[in-house]
């Protein structure tokens, strides 16, 4: 199997979870396989899913949005408040040094305006709740405040499953195999795994082994769509945020989320 193999259609993954929702032996073997320990908001009804250490409102979002639009889904967003924040990677860097649309140039290229939020040397190592911003607000707060300026009730659908990981695993290297499994039935994951130097090892020794056991253990793999463009996938634009996002940035209290 290699990377491409593990994504399915999204067309292919709408029909498909429909008919896997009801499979009542399918949904009795997921659960003996996790211990039913199936997070509570998976239960009612398949849901669209992204993960992300912090849910935000950036261009990532906005294409998640539209895809679990297109399979007919309600979606939820989970976080992982727990792990670390480590500046060196670059998606917890983003959300510390966030980039607004701000017009174009005299040459029609889009400009987007930096603006450090978080004193990396200060704040690594910590667990991701425990982030501070320069300004004195929680980085966590930040980035759900600037959400529900857009999204009025996006709270409701953050999930922070901290606690679930750590009793599934820890690590990312113990904890995949299950995760995926929330994907058999309960849900359709939209991501997208590189091969490019900081994930390569995640991707090749965890992902596809995890997904390899999973269709032999159940016969099906997990339901996961590509989230971004193949061909521009690593773009930095994908972190980036609207401009009218910039507005509220200090306001903290227009939106007590």
């Amino acid at each position: 199997m290699n990377l491409d193999d593990i994504y399915t259609p999204i067309e292919e993954a709408k029909e498909e979870i429909k008919k896997r929702w009801k499979d009542k032996e399918l949904k009795k073997k997921v659960e003996e396989f996790l211990k039913n320990d199936i997070p509570d908001f998976l239960l009612d009804d398949p849901k669209a899913y992204l993960a992300r250490h912090i849910s935000s409102p950036n261009f990532e979002f906005l294409r998640f949005e539209i895809l679990a639009n297109e399979v007919g889904l309600d979606f939820v967003l989970s976080e992982c408040l727990d792990d670390r924040y480590l500046s060196l990677n670059v998606h917890k860097r983003y959300l510390g040094k966030m980039f607004f649309d701000s017009g174009n140039d005299k040459n029609g290229n889009k400009i987007f305006f930096p603006q450090k939020v978080v004193d990396f040397g200060k704040n690594d190592r910590k667990t991701i709740r425990e982030v501070d911003t320069v300004s004195g607000e929680k980085l966590v707060h930040l980035h759900h405040r600037i959400f529900s300026e857009e999204y009025p009730g996006i709270k409701d659908k953050i999930k922070d499953i901290s606690s679930w990981l750590d009793r599934n695993g820890k690590t990312a290297n113990c904890f995949y195999t299950n995760f995926l499994a929330l994907f058999l039935r309960n849900g359709i994951l939209f991501e997208s795994f590189l091969l490019n130097k900081e994930e390569k090892r995640l991707t090749e020794n965890v992902i596809l082994p995890a997904v390899i056991k999973l269709k032999e253990i159940f016969g099906y793999k997990p339901l996961i769509v590509r989230l971004l463009p193949k061909d521009d996938e690593e773009s930095s634009f994908w972190h980036y945020y609207n401009g009218s996002l910039k507005d509220c940035m200090d306001d903290k209290e227009k939106n007590n989320c």
